[in-house]
């Protein structure tokens, strides 16, 4: 009864502000995506929907999982290399890709190849991106690599820059410590190219908050897809064409009966 109650609160505050998105949104991301892409997202969320307040929690991978199943968070953003298994009643949908790279001190890079990894650097344990590396040295080498958690990519970089391991990171976080003395791509092993995905509870309306920040996140093209300089114009224009776009979609699937907005269609699992 209390959650019929607060739909209904929901619905009344929309109203009362002529359909603009305006509340309270809590995102639950992993460490990998809080440090490089929910920055992007938070600040376009501001600039579009000014009277939505975008709340962050910092979660492992499996945690956001049972975060959106029991409510705990409104939308849960993850790495995944496939669809794998969601708890019950939980939508899902893959966005847009994060590239990965292995890094490692510079003395690596000169080294014989194959090289032996005695230890895997690892932001999140759970994360499929971190999956990559260490399924190929099992496969080419021997002994089995140690793991050490590093609990942030930052970390992560010193450490594998320092030499005392071996990371896989977003390719942007390597971007963007060109110049310093920090680690290297190791060319010899290999890349991996995982997707952002998005979850949330498929029970019950979605509030204007919880739907502006999803159709954000669908629109995203990740922090790595920059346009050129001068190009922002045009960057702003396919913006607003793509906002047209959803806001049709948002329309026909209002007129169809269905409960969530956005032009994609989601997974259920």
């Amino acid at each position: 009864m209390g959650k019929i109650f607060n739909v209904m609160d929901e619905m009344s505050t929309a109203l009362k502000n002529n359909g603009e998105a305006t509340g309270r949104v809590v995102v639950g991301a992993t460490a990998l995506l809080m440090e490089y892409e929910m920055e992007g997202l938070v600040r376009e969320c501001r600039y579009r929907y000014p009277h939505v307040q975008v709340s962050l929690k910092v979660m492992t991978s499996k945690d956001v999982e049972k975060a959106v199943a029991s409510g705990g968070v409104d939308i849960g953003l993850t790495l995944a290399c496939g669809q794998g298994e969601a708890p019950a009643g939980v939508l899902r949908q893959a966005l847009f890709p994060v590239p990965f790279v292995p890094v490692g001190a510079p003395g690596m890079q000169s080294g014989p190849a194959p090289r032996t990894v005695e230890r895997v650097l690892v932001v999140d344990p759970d994360c499929a991106s971190q999956e990559v590396l260490l399924r190929h040295l099992a496969s080419v080498q021997e002994s089995v690599p140690s793991l050490m958690e590093t609990g942030s990519t930052r970390s992560a970089l010193g450490l594998a820059g320092a030499g005392l391991g071996v990371a896989m990171v977003p390719e942007a976080a390597v971007d963007g410590a060109a110049g310093t003395a920090g680690p290297v791509v190791l060319e010899d092993l290999p890349r991996a190219s995982v997707h952002v995905q998005a979850l949330w509870s498929g029970d019950g309306w979605l509030s204007p908050a919880v739907s502006a920040f999803l159709d954000l996140a669908r629109r995203a093209r990740g922090s790595h897809v920059r346009p050129p300089h001068g190009e922002r114009g045009a960057a702003d224009g396919a913006a607003a064409a793509a906002d047209g776009a959803a806001a049709a979609a948002d329309a026909g699937a209002d007129e169809g009966g269905q409960g969530v907005s956005g032009a994609a269609a989601p997974v259920m699992v």
